[in-house]
């Protein structure tokens, strides 16, 4: 197997944000193994918490179904997760469901 096809792998993922009014479901498709030295390395020298958020956000959301009001795909860039004033506790939302779903596949992995 190449390394550039393990690091483009993607995997399925339905992410239930909750709100005072209301679960908002966001379907996704993340890089699992996206997560390596240098994407650890460039996290860490990274200043400031939406920075951090954005740069994850666009390493391991491959795609997802989130639409602005005309019904087109939010880009998952930087510029338009602020442009479209995506909510801040959305995208931690997102990717701490990430992280669940990634331990529970190495959960997995150990039992095989």
């Amino acid at each position: 197997m190449k390394l550039r096809d393990l690091t483009k792998e993607t995997k399925k993922l339905e992410v239930v944000y909750k709100t005072s009014s209301g679960d908002f479901v966001i379907n996704l498709e993340y890089r699992p193994q996206a997560i390596t030295l240098a994407f650890l390395d460039e996290l860490t020298n990274m200043l400031s918490g939406d920075e951090r958020i954005t740069y994850q956000m666009e390493k391991l959301v491959a795609s997802w179904d989130l639409q602005d009001d005309d019904g087109k795909i939010i880009p998952i860039t930087g510029e338009a997760l602020s442009k479209y004033e995506v909510p801040f506790y959305l995208l931690t939302t997102i990717i701490e469901a990430i992280s669940v779903d990634r331990k529970l596949l190495s959960e997995e992995a150990k039992k095989d």
